[in-house]
């Protein structure tokens, strides 16, 4: 039987709530659900060769699939996020997760293009609204010191999502064709769906403010700034890695000319990498945070730029895809639980919806900025692009840090001081 976390306006848990135990089993259904969303956002990555031959297309228009897929969670998140605020938050999950699987069976019957474009629209929808919600939810379920646990835990299915499902998903296109790893995703869905009714808690949130009086409160909160710079780096940083990720096989294809066998082969190497580069960041980034996000900025950097280096040396494009996959693995976790110590409590679910925005425009921005790159430039040139717009990124991290001194962190206690003087 799942248990109910009563939330005040604040965002605190209420007096009485169940906080005693651990949710793992309800915060792994709700990773598992993050991985198959994020899976089905990057999937066309691992499959451009297929889908392009199917239709006809070039890799730069099948890539569109992703970029649409992004601007379509940019434009709809925030709008949907208000229209639902008052739904309850586990009843919301599921329909949106549920709806994440229709786009995924409507992607598998598409007939042309411009259908498949229809259904990444839809899928594009389900996926905004969920992560309006799911970003805030191990907030919403366990205690403060418990936070970067719990985020830890239910972010890992994104960052595995992208180094893992995208080569399970090239092998199963390889294997049966580009629809049956839909196919499979939207089975996926169905299950976990399940799992989630089941196990994870439920969270009801107190929607009686009226907005006239929310929306100074967000002006004038105290984390808003910290909140807005987070999410400047969520997008810096994502746009740079997916302007090379979303096209990495095609790459592999045409610049390494990795036999095709080899290619799923070689991204599930790197989303081994991955979750143990997840599992790392977990234990390290309470002890490290600042020193290992920039210090994996820095890294990332250099991997990336070395790529076009070691071109005619597999083993070595190998080896450094691997690493890349292990360092960037870690990268989202860092950024989603620093987002979510800086948002006081009262601002969590607006710190969520801004994050899935960023991170979308940055997903969105980056496949688009590569796909510009290959058709104006040449696809040998794209990690070195990708090293450039990481680099930029590291000197916004790192200036953030030196100016502001740690600053949003005492904001954020500031303000939690001022939501509990102002509701107890």
């Amino acid at each position: 039987m799942t248990s109910s976390v009563k939330l005040d306006r604040s965002g605190q848990q209420s007096v009485g709530a169940s906080t005693e135990s651990f949710p793992l089993y309800g915060l792994l259904a709700l990773s598992a659900a993050i991985f198959i969303s994020m899976a089905t956002e990057f999937l066309p990555g691992g499959l451009i060769p297929q889908i392009a031959a199917d239709f006809d297309r070039s890799a730069g228009e099948v890539g569109n699939l992703v970029t649409v897929f992004a601007l379509t969670v940019i434009l709809t998140a925030a709008p949907v996020a208000v229209l639902t605020r008052r739904v309850q938050r586990k009843a919301l999950i599921l329909f949106a997760f549920a709806l994440i699987g229709v786009g995924n069976i409507a992607t598998v019957l598409a007939p042309s293009f411009e259908f498949l474009l229809a259904a990444r629209v839809l899928g594009a929808l389900a996926h905004g609204a969920f992560w309006s919600v799911c970003a805030a939810y191990p907030a919403h379920l366990v205690r403060p010191t418990q936070l970067g646990k719990a985020t830890a835990l239910t972010a890992a299915g994104g960052s595995v999502a992208g180094v893992v499902g995208i080569p399970l998903g090239n092998a199963l296109g390889q294997a049966f064709g580009w629809r049956v790893s839909f196919g499979v995703l939207a089975a996926l869905v169905m299950i976990t769906g399940l799992i989630m009714a089941w196990k994870l808690p439920s969270v009801a949130i107190r929607a009686d403010r009226p907005s006239s009086e929310a929306v100074p409160a967000v002006r004038g909160n105290a984390t808003l700034p910290a909140i807005l710079i987070v999410c400047l780096l969520i997008t810096l940083v994502v746009a740079a890695q997916n302007s090379f990720g979303t096209f990495n096989v095609v790459w592999l294809l045409d610049v390494v000319h990795v036999v095709p066998l080899a290619v799923p082969v070689m991204l599930f190497v790197g989303g081994v990498a991955g979750a143990v580069g997840v599992a790392l960041t977990g234990i390290l980034y309470n002890k490290f945070p600042i020193r290992l996000f920039l210090g994996s900025l820095a890294v990332l950097v250099a991997l990336l730029g070395s790529l076009p280096l070691v071109v005619g040396s597999e083993p070595a494009v190998w080896l450094l895809s691997s690493l890349l996959g292990a360092v960037f693995g870690g990268v989202p976790v860092m950024l989603q639980t620093r987002m979510m110590i800086v948002a006081s409590p009262r601002m969590r679910n607006v710190a969520a919806a801004l994050q899935t925005t960023a991170f979308n425009v940055g997903i969105g921005g980056g496949a688009f900025m590569g796909g510009v790159v290959i058709d104006r430039l040449a696809l040998d040139v794209l990690p070195f692009w990708a090293a450039v717009c990481m680099f930029v990124a590291l000197l916004a991290a790192g200036t953030w840090e030196i100016f502001i001194r740690r600053r949003p962190e005492n904001a954020s206690s500031q303000e939690k001081v001022e939501d509990h003087g102002s509701h107890g």
